[in-house]
């Protein structure tokens, strides 16, 4: 059975399509997405050792070990024989023992104060003390070209000896001899006469002999 349609029914029909038509079109309603839940970074904490330095040490003085060569002990021997022959003549030289400094020099000379004293005693005092033959005093001596000692000369007691024979800056070094110096050089002689191999001081501060 086929329906008619009326001018009514087909009015509406038409009025319904257009509205269908014109109706926006439905925004779909998003659909809601899961964040991840940030998570915060993990810091693990290094631990750098802090090595202190180790302190230097401080430095050390350095104290040498003089042991005369063969050269040096020689020519103190030499020196020595020659101071005991001028000083104590009458003693063979074998049996002194001298000890010396050197207050300057001029060409092939050189300007001392020597302290020579017998190494074995002639006698004995009341008190049992020993005596020893002694002689301290400048002196003078020539060397020759190699340097050998060609001579030695010693004053005369007298102000005018000591002025001819020695410049002036070295008789200004005498009377630190006279009174207290020359004590330092005995000493060493008493020592020495127990010591037979022991040196000069001379050789021991290692001043070096011409």
């Amino acid at each position: 059975m086929t329906t008619k349609l009326t001018p009514h029914r087909y009015f509406w029909m038409v009025f319904l399509a257009f509205l269908t038509a014109c109706a926006p079109a439905m925004t779909p309603v998003p659909t809601e997405t899961s964040v991840p839940t940030a998570v915060p970074p993990t810091f693990t904490p290094t631990v750098t050792a802090i090595i202190a330095p180790t302190p230097t040490p401080a430095p050390q003085p350095f104290i040498p070990i003089l042991t005369p060569d063969a050269i040096q002990v020689e020519r103190w021997k030499e020196y020595q024989t020659v101071l005991a022959k001028s000083l104590l003549s009458y003693l063979p030289p074998e049996e002194v023992l001298c000890e010396w400094d050197i207050l300057g020099a001029s060409e092939q000379i050189l300007y001392i104060w020597v302290v020579c004293e017998s190494a074995i005693p002639f006698g004995t005092t009341s008190t049992g003390t020993d005596m020893y033959s002694s002689s301290s005093t400048p002196a003078l001596i020539r060397l020759d070209e190699n340097r050998s000692i060609q001579n030695v000369e010693i004053p005369a007691p007298g102000i005018s000896d000591y002025q001819k024979m020695f410049p002036d800056y070295v008789q200004e070094k005498f009377e630190s001899y006279r009174f207290g110096k020359a004590r330092k050089l005995s000493d060493h002689i008493e020592w020495r006469r127990t010591h037979p191999d022991e040196p000069p001081l001379i050789i021991l501060s290692a001043t070096p002999l011409p």
